[in-house]
């Protein structure tokens, strides 16, 4: 009985394994077509193309229980399980990867650093090659201000651009979360010392 359970437990890790795979290699190459690159949020456009899929893979694997094929010998709900289970993964990985990658002042700089073969750096001037390099040149501050817009966290108004009803309502709810789980630099959530 054991034995049969854990053997249960080890195609279900090798499923779970294998559907992440498929979800990675079809983000990668994805990714690398206009597929969605409307989608001016990196990270929505990530989560997107795992929701779907996830979806596929549902889909998938209701034909072949339709159909009384045996797959990894395991039930539909076994493999739906896994298909969720490998989803969230994923969407994780997305999260804490690329995502970050895109988007890190950390990432950045070191690698501006590397670029540089071992050259020491004042704080400011890490800081100063920052605000050149990444935000000056790259415009990524207009970026940011356009996914916002585009997510309706902003909206664009005569003078410029206005928090929206969705924006303070974001807000909120990351000090809310922020209140719950502290971080240890509240400039982000507080920009103002509050």
């Amino acid at each position: 009985m054991v034995k049969q359970e854990f053997m249960k437990l080890l195609r279900a890790l090798v499923l779970c394994t294998c559907l992440c795979l498929v979800i990675a290699a079809t983000e990668a190459v994805l990714l690398r077509t206009p597929f969605l690159a409307g989608q001016k949020a990196f990270l929505y456009r990530l989560l997107a193309i795992t929701a779907l899929c996830s979806i596929a893979l549902l889909l998938v694997s209701g034909f072949i229980f339709r159909k009384k094929y045996k797959f990894f010998q395991m039930t539909f709900s076994e493999s739906v399980l896994c298909i969720g289970m490998a989803s969230v993964f994923m969407a994780l990985f997305f999260t804490l990867g690329p995502m970050t990658i895109e988007r890190s002042y950390t990432i950045y700089s070191l690698a501006d650093m590397a670029d540089h073969g071992g050259q020491i750096y004042s704080a400011d001037e890490i800081k100063n090659r920052f605000i050149e390099g990444y935000i000056g040149e790259a415009n990524e501050s207009q970026k940011r201000i356009d996914e916002q817009v585009y997510i309706g966290n902003l909206e664009e108004t005569d003078g410029g651009y206005k928090i929206t009803e969705k924006g303070e309502r974001l807000v909120r709810i990351f000090r809310f979360l922020e209140s719950i789980f502290p971080v240890p630099d509240k400039n982000s959530i507080y920009p103002n010392g509050q």
